[in-house]
């Protein structure tokens, strides 16, 4: 129990309170940074795979248009199908 008379263990107490508070504050910060840094990078990769993804469907249209053209020439060129 803290003895209110004796003012240096009263300064002690109040010391080591205003320095786990700074700890504290430091800790949030830090996870306060990651937090964001994850964030970012969540939101980058979000960025990418839709742009790989648009791609990818940029691709299949004309993979599609190709093989309409294949089928309308009579299938030349088709003669993996044996």
């Amino acid at each position: 129990m803290l003895n209110l008379y004796d003012t240096e263990a009263v300064k002690d107490f109040i010391f080591d309170i205003l320095v786990e508070n700074q700890e504290l504050k430091k800790q949030l910060q830090t996870a306060q940074k990651f937090s964001d840094m994850w964030f970012i990078d969540s939101k980058t990769h979000k960025e990418r795979a839709d742009k790989a993804e648009a791609h990818i469907a940029e691709l299949k249209q004309q993979i599609a248009k190709l093989t309409a053209g294949q089928t309308q020439e009579g299938g030349k060129g088709n003669d993996h199908n044996e």
